[in-house]
């Protein structure tokens, strides 16, 4: 569909919710998976939301029904998650036969901006966030089977991506990446130790994760308090720790000092762990499960070159961060793990 086309169809999307208001819709910030908009209606302003990268219904309704359960346990949290906005004909999510069956829906707003964790006391805050969601997370159970596998099931990722070609693209790969050989070569050798490992991530505790909590999908307020948690669209049920370990992922920036990226990992894991217990053995896997995320990003990249969808220079750039960052895990793992235990 032409840009134009979908243009259109985003102003005309609100009439659904409300038939016989008046609204006004103006541009918001969207990520790489959806397109937004503001929907201002009488004095109360919603999020719309154009979903981009799949015409998978389950997957959110799936969503739905978590973000509509976990708002009746909003006592609960301090902070606030997106609700959404059920259609005067019922159910919550429209399915646009004239934008290539694209689907869209309408959630509550709050205001803020999105955080920069400049110290400790900001990365206590942000750790007591999760841990207060992951709690309220495990409390719910869902009728309804997720349709995002764990992040343990690579091979499901991205429907181009199995495992026989990661294999073949990063030890054979394509003439634009043959100056990255020896990192790809690198990143699979982390691929084969992920695999062996794959019967012990079974056994670990496992409840509904949000799998993507991070700056980009959070808002603070005007104090710099956390006021929302926002873009559950791939939550599912994984193992426990996986939520520390994406979180963990983003802070591990290895362009600082290691001591730096202790101190930040304990100051989060401090205010995390004043909700949920872990045992040792989940944080023993922590450097592992940091690294699943990170090879998590170097398929999804993947796949989104295969689909023509990104150039080259994105890859590329996937690929030295992804081997990097695994680098760093191994050789300063373990010390992180003692860190947080300490």
């Amino acid at each position: 569909m032409r840009v134009k086309d979908q243009e259109e169809q985003l102003t005309l999307l609100p009439t659904y919710w409300f038939p016989a208001q008046t609204w006004s819709i103006r541009v918001g910030a969207g990520g790489m998976n959806n397109t937004t908009r503001f929907v201002d209606v009488e004095g109360t302003s919603y999020v719309l939301r154009l979903y981009e990268t799949h015409r998978d219904m389950d997957k959110i309704i799936f969503e739905h029904r978590v973000l509509l359960a976990l708002d009746k346990e909003k006592d609960k949290l301090p902070f606030r998650v997106p609700v959404p906005v059920e259609l005067p004909t019922g159910g919550t999510v429209v399915r646009l036969d004239a934008s290539e069956g694209k689907l869209a829906a309408l959630f509550t707003y709050t205001d803020g901006c999105n955080p920069t964790w400049g110290n400790t006391r900001q990365l206590l805050q942000f750790g007591e966030a999760v841990g207060q969601l992951s709690s309220v997370l495990a409390e719910i159970s869902m009728e309804l089977n997720p349709v995002y596998p764990p992040y343990y099931e690579i091979e499901h990722i991205h429907p181009r991506c199995s495992p026989d070609s990661i294999h073949e693209f990063c030890l054979h790969p394509p003439e634009p990446f043959r100056q990255q050989r020896d990192e790809l070569s690198y990143i699979f050798g982390r691929f084969s130790a992920f695999y062996k490992a794959i019967p012990a991530l079974r056994k670990l505790p496992h409840q509904l994760v949000h799998g993507d909590i991070n700056g980009s999908n959070m808002l603070i307020d005007d104090d710099g308090q956390i006021a929302a948690v926002l873009d559950f669209e791939f939550v599912t049920l994984d193992v426990r720790v996986m939520e520390l370990a994406v979180c963990l992922s983003d802070l591990i920036d290895i362009t600082l000092p290691v001591e730096e990226i202790r101190r930040n990992c304990k100051a989060f894991y401090e205010g995390y762990r004043q909700s949920i217990h872990l045992e040792e053995e989940e944080i023993a896997l922590l450097p592992l499960l940091i690294e699943l995320r990170r090879l998590d990003v170097f398929i999804h990249f993947l796949g989104r070159y295969l689909d023509s969808v990104d150039a080259e220079g994105v890859l590329v750039d996937i690929i030295h961060n992804t081997f990097d960052k695994t680098k760093w895990l191994q050789m300063n793992g373990s010390a992180l793990v003692l860190t947080l235990l300490k």
